[in-house]
């Protein structure tokens, strides 16, 4: 798939949801999307005759005019895809942080993922102190550059997992790890996954704050 222009992304999601049917604020909710441009680009969509925008009362209802339409289609596709990286987030971000040489180790709920198989959307990642910034920088720009919002705070997620995803990374002075291959959920690519060892999640997530730690079992926490 070839990469897109945020604003495609985004419309892509607003598509993917009012092919179910919704509001307009419906969608807003669901995508984490600002209302104000949901409403634009679903009156936008409305001029082409892709979208049918019904208002009863103080709503809008919005649904589908024609599903094999292909510019549906297409959107549809390509909002699978950011479903998969909205619900499968630490594959994503280990696969941009071996792309740019910044190492790092899963911790706390994410480690979990793989030595329990908990599964949450949410990522914890300890990296070397000197890469740290430039580790947030990557995050922030990869999951904005797909329409998807990040928290360092996991409060924001609550009821909105499918709008927020909650990524936090620690600075650590050394980073320890074991390897294990796993299946991208968006592709059929192999990425490599670098699991904390006990000294290394300790030191990360000793600087965590009470929040940080909300997902992660008490026989886990630090």
């Amino acid at each position: 798939m070839s990469m897109q222009s945020i604003p495609d992304f985004r419309n892509a999601r607003i598509i993917d949801v009012a092919r179910q049917g919704s509001t307009i604020s419906g969608i807003a909710h669901r995508t984490g999307i600002p209302f104000p441009t949901v409403r634009r680009v679903v009156y936008a969509f409305e001029n082409i005759g892709v979208i049918k925008a019904t208002k009863i009362g103080k709503k809008v209802f919005v649904r589908v005019t024609n599903r094999n339409h292909p510019v549906v289609k297409s959107m549809v596709e390509s909002a699978k895809w950011i479903n998969s990286i909205i619900w499968d987030p630490d594959t994503f971000v280990a696969r941009m942080f071996e792309k740019h040489n910044i190492d790092y180790a899963l911790v706390g709920t994410s480690k979990i993922k793989y030595t329990k198989n908990e599964s949450r959307n949410m990522v914890q990642v300890a990296v070397p102190n000197k890469f740290h910034s430039k580790a947030r920088e990557i995050i922030n720009e990869g999951f904005n550059g797909i329409g998807i919002r990040t928290t360092e705070d996991p409060r924001q997620t609550i009821g909105n997992a499918s709008s927020v995803i909650y990524v936090k990374c620690f600075p650590v002075d050394d980073v320890n790890y074991t390897e294990q291959i796993v299946r991208m959920a968006d592709s059929d690519e192999d990425v490599v996954i670098r699991i904390s060892d006990k000294d290394t999640e300790k030191n990360a997530m000793q600087q965590g704050s009470r929040e940080d730690m909300m997902f992660v079992p008490s026989e886990n926490a630090v």
